[in-house]
C-alpha cells in the first residue's frame, strides 16, 4: 500500500476519528484525546483508497490564477478568458471588449476596483438569471443580494432571499444556471434530500456535472 504521510493530527474531545483531506491535497486527521496511534493508523489504513482517490481528485484540478494585475494576465468573465491590458485613456475606467481594459489611473487601487467592477457586473448578469429561472419555476426570491462569499457560491436566506458571491461571474454561464436554480429550489425545499435533488434535476437534467464542474473550480471563491 502506497505510504499516505499525515500533515497533522488535532486531537479534540471528539468521540469519532475524523479524516480530513485539504485543498492542498494534504490529509489531516481529527481524533479524540485519548486515541492511540495505531487506531489512528488503522482508520488510514481502512481508508486508504478513498484517501488516495480524493487527494488524486484535488491534483487534478486546474491550477487557478494569483493576480499580479500585469498587462496581459488573464482574467474570467462568464468562462472566457480575458487578458488584462492597461490604457493611458483617462476617460475609460474599466471596459471589456476582446480584451479587458483598465485606466492606469486605477492601477493604485486596481485590485478593489477590478471587485466593485465584478460586483456590478454580477448584479445584472445573476439577478436576470434568476427573474429568468423564478419565471420557469415559479420560485421567486424576495430578495437578491450579491456578496463577497469566499465560502459558498449561493446561499438562500431564512426570510426568502438568495445570495450570491460576485465570485460566481467568472464560471461559465450555465454554472451561473445552475447556482441559481439551486438556491431557488432552496426557497421551497431548504434541505439537501432525495426531494431536493429530484426537484433540482426536474429543472436542470444535467445538474451533476455542472455541480462537480463548480467543485473542481471551488478555487475561484479564493482570488
Amino acid at each position: 500500500m502506497e505510504e499516505i504521510p499525515v500533515e497533522k493530527i488535532i486531537r479534540s474531545y471528539r468521540r469519532t476519528i475524523a479524516l480530513e483531506i485539504t485543498s492542498g491535497a494534504t490529509l489531516v486527521v481529527r481524533a479524540p484525546r485519548r486515541a492511540s496511534a495505531a487506531d489512528i493508523e488503522e482508520i488510514i489504513r481502512q481508508k486508504s483508497s478513498w484517501i488516495l482517490r480524493k487527494i488524486g481528485e484535488i491534483k487534478r484540478r486546474p491550477c487557478l490564477p494569483c493576480h499580479d494585475y500585469a498587462d496581459g494576465e488573464m482574467f474570467l468573465y462568464l468562462g472566457r478568458s480575458y487578458p488584462l491590458q492597461i490604457v493611458e485613456d483617462g476617460s475609460i475606467t474599466i471596459e471589456r471588449g476582446d480584451r479587458l481594459y483598465v485606466s492606469r489611473t486605477l492601477m493604485p487601487d486596481i485590485r478593489n476596483q477590478l471587485k466593485n467592477w465584478y460586483r456590478e457586473e454580477a448584479r445584472g448578469e445573476i439577478s436576470a438569471r434568476c427573474m429568468y429561472f423564478s419565471l420557469k419555476t415559479g420560485h421567486f426570491p424576495v430578495t437578491i443580494r450579491i456578496t463577497d462569499a469566499q465560502q459558498r457560491w449561493g446561499s438562500c436566506t431564512p426570510k426568502g432571499g438568495v445570495n450570491f458571491s460576485w465570485r460566481l461571474i467568472q464560471a461559465p454561464p450555465e454554472m451561473v444556471d445552475y447556482v441559481v436554480v439551486h438556491e431557488l429550489v432552496h426557497l421551497i425545499q431548504p434541505d439537501h434530500s432525495k426531494k431536493f435533488w429530484d426537484k433540482v434535476r426536474k429543472i436542470m437534467p444535467d445538474y451533476e456535472i455542472r455541480r462537480y464542474w463548480l467543485k473542481d473550480h471551488v478555487g475561484l471563491l479564493k482570488i
